[in-house]
């Protein structure tokens, strides 16, 4: 194999794996522990640091120079709106079906994990940094880093399917604790569905603006439906 390949396989893979196995150890074996808030923090600073050592101290390419004010990002966000958008009503419109039995049943399970990780009285910060600020850090990584690079290693297609199976490992183990297992699994499949959505809009745009977009719409969407579960068992 090439050796620049090698040296891009052996830099995106502990990218695509590290976030699952910490989820196992920070959202399942112990999340009781207090410690495991800091599992949590440590991988997001792995998230945010390891692209940038990669790309300057490994891959040697340096980081790319960004411009704020190029048109490209605006023209980017109103299909990433759109499509942000159209998730969120089809996520809204099942909530109105069986599915939703499904997913009301969870109300309990997710009020206990949101009260583990002290969340309770600050659910809307919480879905905030998450919404805006976390799913700009997941396209940072999940988008730029890790689908741009395999890339280079692989087709485009199976960049966004890789890339997205990846992405959906860590919310399969989140889901799975709310759900019975078949429908935790569809639910974080659904999830690596949006991540090949976000790819593909990254792809073609040419920039993360529009992936973001979309993204934090979703995730806007999915807090939406979780302080709704919420109220279910601590009505505010």
């Amino acid at each position: 194999m090439d050796p620049k390949r090698t040296i891009i396989w052996k830099t995106v893979l502990p990218a695509m794996i590290l976030p699952f196995i910490a989820s196992l150890f920070y959202f399942v074996l112990f999340s009781e522990y207090t410690f495991a808030r800091a599992i949590y923090a440590g991988t997001k600073v792995f998230t945010l640091v390891w692209p940038i050592v990669a790309v300057i101290w490994i891959f040697k390419t340096g980081l790319p120079k960004l411009e704020l004010l190029d048109a490209t990002h605006l023209k980017a966000l109103p299909l990433g709106l759109l499509s942000g958008g159209g998730v969120v009503i089809l996520m809204m419109t099942l909530t109105q079906t069986p599915v939703g039995d499904v997913i009301n049943s969870a109300a309990p399970a997710i009020t206990r994990k949101t009260a583990e990780f002290g969340l309770i009285n600050h659910f809307w910060l919480f879905a905030i940094f998450i919404s805006v600020f976390h799913s700009l850090l997941e396209e940072y990584y999940w988008r730029w880093f890790v689908c741009g690079h395999l890339r280079t290693v692989v087709s485009k297609r199976a960049a966004h399917i890789v890339g997205a199976i990846s992405f959906a490992a860590h919310h399969v183990v989140i889901t799975t604790q709310f759900f019975p297992f078949g429908w935790g699994l569809f639910f974080g499949l659904a999830v690596g569905v949006g991540g090949a959505i976000f790819s593909i809009l990254y792809e073609r745009q040419k920039t993360l603006a529009g992936a973001w977009a979309a993204h934090m719409v979703v995730d806007f969407g999915i807090m939406w439906i979780g302080h709704g579960l919420l109220n279910q068992v601590v009505p505010s």
